[in-house]
């Protein structure tokens, strides 16, 4: 067998192979404190765009409440309400409807209780129906006599709606209700506003039904996934196409039946998923 002999010789290899240990050891730490930093730095990237988003839900819901709160006080519309004078609505706001669909606000709707339809300035000859079942805000708007904003399934699509209730005398004359378009525009926007792909999702207890979506016909997650993000589970993956990585994160504060994620003079009550796609 081979033997060093002199003291030298293992001296330096005593010395190099320390170092050589040494070397792997702080390299190892290297490598995974650069990934816990790089993950670090994606999660904040993705809680500011998710933070985004939820502010431009904000904004939309805002800007609904300010034109319904601005048409309750018109005291021409609360003299037309009282006489059911649909006509007479539709000429005090049928050019005004026209401005604002180019701002994505393109309804306009009246409510008696507990949501019977009065009338509908985007859809004049549709009226005397009850939205109760599917627009649960509308009832409690015009119960409380509360201002609220909601997001919630319209006859035709999801909307973000802002409600203002016409109060005489302490009792509820109507509900104005201004919607929001929560569709194809708004995550066009979004992606235009913040460089983000998006998706909305409507849940009716069962399934998810994909509303709306920036990323084409691809997936980012399945039924089974975001069911489980929407019960409080957390999603992390790399993901291929046009999202590089989906973070999937639901901070859940209320659970409700979709459309009832509301905001009334108590604050927000809402499901909060972040993700490449949000699911409401």
């Amino acid at each position: 067998m081979f033997k060093i002999r002199s003291i030298a010789v293992r001296l330096i290899l005593a010395i190099s192979l320390t170092v050589a240990v040494a070397c792997a050891i702080l390299g190892t730490f290297s490598i995974v404190q650069q990934r816990s930093l790089t993950q670090l730095a994606l999660d904040q990237q993705l809680k500011l765009q998710y933070d985004s988003v939820i502010a431009a839900i904000d904004y939309e819901g805002r800007a609904a409440l300010a034109v319904s709160t601005l048409i309750a006080g018109m005291p021409p519309v609360a003299e037309a309400l009282a006489k059911n004078d649909r006509d007479g609505l539709g000429k005090l706001l049928g050019e005004s409807l026209e401005a604002l669909k180019a701002q994505g606000i393109p309804l306009i709707s009246f409510w008696r209780a507990p949501a019977t339809s009065i009338y509908r300035v985007h859809a004049p000859k549709v009226f005397d129906d009850d939205a109760s079942a599917r627009r649960t805000t509308v009832v409690e708007a015009i119960k409380t006599g509360k201002t609220i904003v909601g997001v919630e399934p319209g006859r035709e699509a999801l909307s973000i709606f802002g409600m203002t209730p016409i109060v005489r005398d302490g009792k509820t004359l109507a509900n104005v209700d201004v919607g929001a378009a929560f569709g194809k525009e708004f995550v066009d926007r979004a992606k235009r506003r913040f460089g983000i792909d998006l998706a909305v999702y409507s849940y009716d207890g069962k399934d998810f039904k994909r509303l709306s979506s920036t990323f084409g016909d691809g997936m980012v997650t399945t039924q089974d996934e975001l069911k489980g993000v929407f019960g409080g589970q957390s999603l992390r993956r790399d993901a291929r196409g046009p999202a590089r990585r989906a973070l999937s994160r639901a901070d859940q504060e209320l659970r409700r039946p979709a459309g009832r994620h509301s905001r009334n003079h108590q604050g927000y009550h809402r499901v909060r998923g972040r993700s490449g796609e949000f699911a409401t």
